[in-house]
C-alpha cells in the first residue's frame, strides 16, 4: 500500500489586495495549504470544495468591507466549527473589540518580518475548535473507520498538460503506485482546453505547465474557467513551474489556478496535492 505523507491543513485567506494576499500566502504555505479569495463569494466557493480548518480575513484599506465579508462568511460556517479570524496591519482597539464582540475567533496583527507568530495564533484557534468538535462528536457519534488515500483516489482521472514528454513521464511515474488513479495527457494548453471541454465531468484535477506552445498554461486556465460547462469553475488546476517568483505566482493565481508545484517537484508534495484536491 502506498504511504501518503502527512497533509497540511487547509485554510482560506480573504484579502482584496493582490500583493498583500501573495505575501500572506507565501508566509503561511510552508505550514498550511492556502486557498486565497478576493471576496466572500470566492471564500465560500473554496469552503464548499475544501475541508478548511480556518478562515483568515485581512483588514485592508476598506475596513467596512472586511467586516461585511466577515458577516457573510461567519453565517456560512456557523454550523461547521471553522474559526474565522481577522488579520490587521495595525493594533486598533476599536476594531479588535468590535471583531471579537461580533464572534471572531481572534484579531491578529500582521508582522511582515516573520510568519511564525501568525502560524502559531492560527494553530491555537484551530486546535481549540477541533478539540471542541471532537468532544461533541465523541458524545454523539460512534468511532468510524478512516478512509485510505487509495479509496479516495480510486477511479479518479487527472489531466497533465505539458509540452515536454519527460516531464509528463516523471509525474506519471510518481503517481503510478496509486491503484485506480487514471492519468491522461495534453501536449499544450489548447489541447488541455479541448480535452476538458469534450469530457469535463471525468476530470478531478488538472496539472497545467505554465510555459507551453500554442497556448500557455495561464491562457488555458482562463479559457477553462470561462467555459460554460460542468466543473469548469470547480476543477482544481495546479500550476507546474520552475519559477516561484512573486509575479509569476500572482499571475497563476489571478488566472484561476488553485495552487502550484515548483519543478523539479518533490514526490511528497505531488502526492499530497493529488490526495488533497482529488476529492
Amino acid at each position: 500500500m502506498l504511504n501518503i505523507p502527512f497533509e497540511k491543513k487547509h485554510i482560506v485567506v480573504v484579502c482584496g489586495e493582490p500583493r498583500v494576499l501573495v505575501e500572506i500566502k507565501m508566509g503561511l504555505m510552508e505550514y498550511f495549504d492556502v486557498s486565497i479569495a478576493a471576496a466572500s463569494h470566492a471564500a465560500i466557493a473554496a469552503l464548499e470544495i475544501y475541508k478548511a480548518v480556518a478562515v483568515v480575513i485581512y483588514i485592508g484599506e476598506n475596513r467596512n468591507k472586511s467586516f461585511e465579508e466577515f458577516g457573510i462568511i461567519s453565517e456560512f460556517v456557523k454550523d461547521k466549527s471553522v474559526p474565522v479570524m481577522f488579520l490587521a496591519e495595525t493594533d486598533d482597539e476599536t476594531d479588535e473589540n468590535y471583531a471579537l464582540e461580533s464572534g471572531a475567533a481572534d484579531y491578529i496583527i500582521r508582522r511582515k518580518e516573520t510568519s511564525k507568530a501568525l502560524i502559531s495564533r492560527i494553530n491555537q484557534q484551530v486546535r481549540a475548535y477541533e478539540n471542541e468538535k471532537r468532544l461533541i462528536q465523541e458524545k454523539s457519534f460512534p468511532q468510524v473507520k478512516s478512509i485510505t488515500p487509495e479509496e479516495v483516489l480510486f477511479n479518479k482521472t487527472i489531466l497533465i498538460a505539458d509540452d515536454i514528454e519527460l516531464n509528463k513521464e516523471i509525474i506519471a511515474g510518481m503517481l503510478s503506485g496509486i491503484d485506480g488513479l487514471n492519468i491522461e495527457f495534453a501536449d499544450n494548453g489548447s489541447d488541455a482546453v479541448e480535452k476538458f471541454r469534450k469530457t469535463p465531468g471525468i476530470y478531478s484535477l488538472i496539472f497545467m505547465d505554465v510555459l507551453m506552445p500554442v497556448m500557455d498554461g495561464l491562457e488555458a486556465t482562463k479559457a477553462i474557467r470561462n467555459l460554460n460547462c460542468e466543473n469548469s469553475r470547480g476543477i482544481p488546476i495546479i500550476a507546474l513551474s520552475a519559477s516561484v517568483e512573486e509575479n509569476e505566482i500572482t499571475s497563476c493565481l489571478e488566472s484561476g489556478m488553485n495552487d502550484f508545484i515548483e519543478k523539479p517537484m518533490s514526490y511528497d508534495r505531488l502526492i499530497a496535492i493529488v490526495s488533497k484536491y482529488c476529492k
